[in-house]
């Protein structure tokens, strides 16, 4: 009987992960920004486990609130430059065995859950050369020496 109901228990798990669906934002703007962000987020009917991720090698938690859940990754531009990086999730054994494995090197990589394919352009400086900002000021300089040079005139 219980032999039964451990079997019927993982067939349930493996049969209800069938819809997956997942979204991905990364920092584009370097001058908007002091450190690169890789954010994704994924919805998943799982059971209700305990999940990690695995980005470069780095061993990352997955933050869940409701339905939706999040991996966020933030490091210095230069440390995530553009590529395509893989979020591998695991499940708590997984991600165990996933941590062995990078220990000792020895034997075969645990297979993910889900793997996640995040394209990332790299940051760059949009726009134009000038900051808005200082061209707005040259602007009201502008107008305001010639507001008071015409005043200069009218007072003579």
């Amino acid at each position: 009987m219980m032999r039964g109901l451990l079997v019927l228990a993982l067939i349930q798990l493996s049969i209800g992960c069938s819809t997956f669906e997942a979204s991905s934002y990364t920092t584009t703007n370097i001058a908007l920004a002091t450190e690169t962000a890789l954010l994704v987020e994924f919805t998943s009917d799982c059971a209700d486990t305990k999940l990690s991720a695995v980005v470069d090698g780095e061993v990352l938690p997955v933050y869940t609130s409701g339905e939706k859940s999040m991996v966020t990754l933030v490091k210095e531009h230069a440390a995530l430059p553009a590529n395509t990086y893989s979020v591998d999730l695991y499940d708590e054994a997984g991600i165990a065995a996933f941590k062995t494995f990078s220990k000792e090197g020895a034997g075969e990589a645990p297979k993910p859950i889900h793997s996640i394919s995040v394209a990332h352009p790299g940051v760059s400086k949009e726009g134009l050369p000038i900051q808005s900002e200082f061209i707005g000021m040259v602007v009201a300089l502008l107008v305001w020496w010639g507001a008071n040079s015409i005043k200069a005139k009218i007072s003579e």
